[in-house]
């Protein structure tokens, strides 16, 4: 088990559903299932009842709450007291994934210009920057702006709207165009990520699919922890990814082709209320690099 497991598995145990935990903890309902079947399996009991109306927790459940709470403040402490036990240089912990590519430049001029601040990657393979900054294990991430996100336990600043993109192999057909249309996609597969779309774009989308039936597909998928593979899988088909991440254009096998409607997408940074003089010169040099790349 995963200490991203046992937050979640509390999570859902203290909003009572795995539909209010997925908005809080910024993850798919298909993704939290996975994880808490996972779960489910290596403790070999049952741990929620589920129910038209929520989810309950078994016995055995109730044991684990208490197990899983102890084995996370205990984990907290551990980390607490190797920090304080480690050398005095100034450490600069920075959530990172593989489809998340806004920081990129800025950490590369943050090691520049503050040579003696060591850089910490905090590496991990899902959408869940959100919870290692709320924890604490992370000092800084990045996210798409999320109008929730103003409840969320952690501070938000703008950086970029950045261009929705219809990601492509090479050879596609439309790879050639300066930009495209909503109806020249209708012609194509098109992959979109619901949780990584306002509900206004997504509904044009799909009036637009319905109004031009040119033998395409619009597949709305949820699993946000798959878009760097579904990214390979444009690149060797005719489908076509549609996203404002900018991870797709740092991947070579692809072509990003914007779209005519100008669709855009803001993304920002994360980081913990009352942030430490470290982490605002952080904040402060993701602006100033942002401001320049739009002045």
């Amino acid at each position: 088990m995963t200490s991203r497991q046992l937050q979640l598995f509390l999570s859902i145990a203290d909003l009572g559903s795995f539909s209010r935990a997925e908005k809080t903890e910024y993850i798919s309902k298909q993704a939290i299932l996975r994880q808490m079947n996972s779960l489910e399996d290596e403790v070999g009991e049952k741990l929620f009842w589920r129910t038209a109306g929520g989810i309950a927790l078994t016995d055995a459940g109730r044991t684990f709450y208490d197990g899983a709470k102890e084995i996370l403040d205990l984990e907290k402490d551990v980390l607490a007291r190797c920090r304080n036990a480690g050398p005095a240089q100034e450490i600069l912990r920075i959530s990172h994934v593989e489809h998340q590519a806004l920081l990129n430049e800025v950490t590369e001029a943050f090691s520049a210009k503050y040579p003696d601040i060591r850089i910490q990657r905090v590496v991990h393979p899902n959408h869940s920057g959100e919870f290692r900054v709320e924890q604490g294990i992370a000092d800084v991430g990045e996210t798409f702006y999320m109008p929730e996100a103003a409840s969320a336990p952690f501070s938000y600043t703008r950086l970029a709207d950045m261009p929705y993109l219809a990601a492509m192999a090479h050879q596609h057909p439309l790879a050639a165009c300066g930009q495209v249309s909503l109806a020249e996609l209708t012609a194509y597969p098109v992959i979109i990520y619901e949780q990584m779309i306002n509900k206004e774009y997504l509904q044009q989308l799909k009036e637009t699919f319905s109004a031009h039936p040119a033998g395409g597909s619009l597949d709305i998928r949820r699993d946000v922890d798959a878009q760097v593979a579904a990214a390979f899988e444009c690149a060797e088909t005719n489908a076509i990814l549609l996203t404002a991440n900018c991870f797709v254009r740092t991947i070579p096998e692809l072509t990003t082709v914007p779209l005519s409607e100008g669709w855009r997408q803001e993304y920002g940074i994360i980081y913990r209320p009352n942030p430490s003089r470290t982490v605002r010169k952080y904040i402060d040099l993701a602006v100033a690099i942002y401001s320049s790349h739009h002045s």
